[in-house]
């Protein structure tokens, strides 16, 4: 009963009748789906309520995602935060500047309505800082250049009368930074370049102008120096702001300046200038943060610390202190989070960074202020940004704990269930994974008999699968197919007694193409007036290059080498009709001087019914064995080389430019010659030669060819040169198959 009961479960699974085996593995993978899908939702149901590992991970899993996004929020707020308060707060120095700024150009418009206008306005004096008295607004200064006899005389005096009219605008300004909060008011007025000064400062007394120094050099300062510099750079309507560091009267004093040039009829007359004292801007500086432990300073483009508001004890940010006695260059500090901090401030750079010093942990934020070529920097301890990440991350950890202390009870309980199930589960897989297995291994080991008979060369062999699936559709295909190579067979034993027929045939061209050309050497052995040798090698079983010499009578020995265009048999057949029709051709010769008209007679030949449109390059020559003439004719041919036993050396021959032999009829060729003394010699070859290419397609070339020739022994008979050249050639070729005829000829005079 119950090995009926596997079978019909086996059989509903699997399908009955003439189902292919697509659909029977398709109910299979619906039925072990089926049993995983009751499993999983099992195991999920109890592991939700049960599951103690599961509840970990999943609580683990959660709180630390929920940490880790809080936390970035957080951080990341802050950071906005931070860098929103930095460039308000830049934004504010910019404007407190640009409100100084601001102040210089009213003095400045004033300046030019009063040189513009001077019939509106009187002659007002200005008595020195010495002649101060109540009511005074402004202090007559001169330059160590001027005499101070010079004041009241001409031009000095004009000019001073004239630029007295600005104490009203003095007035106005010392009155608007006369400020209780200040420590010292700002200092402004005018120096012009004949050494006049006008200055007002709110802030000094009457014994403070008579005990003060009429005749100190203004002129020779930064401010002064920069801002005139800057008109002669083009820069003459724009405010110069300089912070420098100037010795005072008991110590060096930080000094920052807002100032103009100003010029008369073009020319530079002097400038305009704000200056105050450093630490009157400290309250630009003043901390950013909630608990006030953040440090913000100020840099120059030259890493000195203009500003700060540090007043920790921390030896290790003791390099962000104002130091007004030579200030030093924070970028070479030696701590080195601080010097790259410096580094990239100066840079003009935007940033928040992580540092650490000396184990202490802090963020830095920095932000330029483009105008003034400044940076702002705020130092703050880590803990102001990390403190409510910290409490964050301690309440979803409680959380996490929690809910995972409620589901430690029932831990024992899920794992004895998930055990039990996944046994049975186990069980019931394996029996019905072996009758499936069988069910379908059977036709497929009967199938792989057969195949295995097949291929040992029984074609005759037959399969009978009936399974009603893909399987007995493949014995079927089986069976078709031994039918098809008992064919294939048959036909391929025709083709090969086809290919070894015109193997032989090729076979026996090649010999009679290699009879057709003078093979025995020496050649003429009662003739010791030269010595000739001659190779060729074709690409293929037959090729299309070809040579030959022979005498014309006692005293002419005529020589040709010759390209057909084209490999293989059309080029052999080409090759053997070209060297009949020209040696025909040579033979009725009468005179020497009849070579040009050999090569148009036999162009005018191959030309006749030539639909092939092949053609056949040719160089051919004769020479005179006792005088050493030598006539020669270039038909489209590469040049010869020639020997020159006088000079020791090869080179090419110069040759006519003359078309090919049957692309043309009625082509008159040039005919030349040259005197051949004893020892020279002429060299012969085709563009199988020069056109040799190696594995990485490099030409062999005429150049390599010439050298090489230069390169052998130059008592080398003709045999052993043309053995030195073909190695030199093999030498490049390194291998690689041979893409064309290679044929070479020597001819040497003696």
């Amino acid at each position: 009963m119950k090995i009926k009961t596997m079978d019909a479960l086996i059989s509903f699974v699997v399908g009955r009748g003439n189902m292919n085996i697509s659909n029977r593995i398709n109910r299979v993978i619906l039925f072990i789906c089926m049993l995983l899908m009751v499993f999983f939702g099992f195991a999920a149901f109890a592991g939700i309520y049960n599951s103690k590992d599961y509840a970990i991970d999943i609580s683990n899993s959660i709180g630390n995602e929920a940490f880790e996004k809080s936390s970035d929020i957080l951080r990341d707020q802050k950071y906005k935060d931070l860098l929103y308060k930095i460039e308000e707060r830049t934004k504010y120095i910019e404007s407190e500047v640009h409100d100084f700024c601001t102040d210089v150009k009213l003095l400045d418009n004033e300046l030019k309505n009063i040189y513009q206008h001077p019939e509106n306005f009187k002659p007002r004096p200005v008595r020195l800082g010495r002649d101060f008295i109540e009511g005074d607004v402004a202090a007559l200064r001169f330059a160590p250049f001027v005499n101070i006899n010079d004041l009241n005389k001409e031009p000095l005096s004009t000019e001073i009368d004239m630029l007295g009219n600005l104490q009203d605008l003095f007035y106005f300004l010392s009155l608007k930074y006369r400020n209780p909060d200040f420590f010292d008011a700002p200092t402004f007025g005018i120096l012009t370049e004949s050494g006049i000064g006008i200055m007002a400062d709110s802030a000094v007394t009457i014994e403070q102008w008579h005990n003060g120094n009429d005749n100190m050099d203004f002129w020779s300062t930064i401010l002064y120096q920069e801002t005139k510099k800057a008109w002669f750079d083009g820069k003459k309507n724009e405010p110069i702001y300089t912070s420098t560091y100037s010795k005072g009267i008991n110590n060096y004093m930080g000094q920052f300046s807002c100032s103009m040039p100003y010029e008369i009829n073009g020319e530079f007359a002097g400038i305009i200038f704000f200056s105050i004292l450093m630490d009157e801007l400290a309250y630009l500086v003043e901390p950013t943060t909630v608990n006030n432990d953040s440090i913000n300073f100020v840099l120059n483009d030259k890493g000195n610390v203009l500003l700060s508001s540090n007043n920790t004890d921390l030896i290790e940010l003791d390099d962000l202190k104002v130091v007004y006695e030579n200030p030093p260059d924070i970028r070479q500090s030696q701590q080195s989070e601080i010097a790259n901090i410096a580094q990239k401030m100066t840079a003009g750079e935007k940033s928040i960074e992580e540092i650490f010093i000396n184990d202490n942990h802090y963020y830095v934020a920095y932000t330029p202020i483009k105008d003034l070529n400044w940076s702002l920097g705020v130092v703050m301890p880590a803990n102001e940004i990390t403190e409510n990440v910290e409490k964050n991350q301690a309440i979803i950890e409680k959380l996490t704990s929690d809910k995972v202390a409620t589901l430690d009870h029932r831990f024992l309980l899920v794992m004895f269930l998930m055990i039990l199930f996944a046994v049975i589960i186990w069980a019931v897989v394996n029996i019905i994974g072996r009758k499936l297995a069988n069910k379908f291994v059977k036709p497929i080991q009967e199938l792989s008999d057969g195949v295995r008979e097949i291929s040992s060369g029984n074609f005759d062999k037959k399969l009978s699968i009936h399974t009603g699936d893909e399987i007995e559709h493949l014995a079927t295909c089986f069976n078709a197919m031994t039918d098809e190579l008992q064919t294939y067979m048959k036909n391929l034993t025709k083709m090969t007694a086809d290919k070894e027929r015109i193997a032989t045939e090729l076979d026996i061209a090649k010999n009679i193409q290699t009879s057709m050309l003078p093979n025995v050497f020496p050649a003429f052995p009662d003739h010791k007036e030269f010595d000739i040798y001659a190779t060729m090698n074709a690409a293929k079983e037959v090729g299309g290059d070809f040579y030959d010499f022979y005498l014309l009578d006692e005293n002419h020995l005529l020589i040709t080498i010759a390209d057909v265009s084209g490999k293989g048999i059309p080029a052999a057949l080409f090759m053997a009709n070209s060297k009949t029709i020209l040696k025909n051709f040579a033979m009725t010769m009468s005179s020497p001087d009849d070579l040009a008209a050999v090569m148009t007679l036999a162009n005018n030949q191959l030309c006749q019914n030539n639909d092939a449109m092949m053609f056949v390059t040719v160089f051919m020559g004769m020479l005179n064995v006792k005088t050493g003439e030598f006539i020669f004719v270039n038909g489209g041919h590469n040049p010869p080389l020639v020997y020159h036993k006088s000079e020791n050396k090869y080179e090419y021959l110069k040759v006519a430019k003359n078309f090919v032999l049957g692309g043309m009829e009625d082509i008159d060729f040039k005919q030349q010659s040259i005197q051949l003394n004893k020892g020279d010699s002429i060299f012969l070859y085709t563009d199988g030669v020069t056109e040799a290419l190696n594995p990485n397609n490099d030409l062999y070339s005429e150049k390599r060819l010439l050298d090489c020739l230069n390169r052998s022994e130059k008592d080398l008979s003709v045999e052993d040169l043309l053995a030195f050249v073909r190695a030199d050639v093999n030498n490049h070729v390194d291998g690689a198959d041979q893409s064309d005829d290679i044929t070479m000829l020597i001819l040497k005079f003696n």
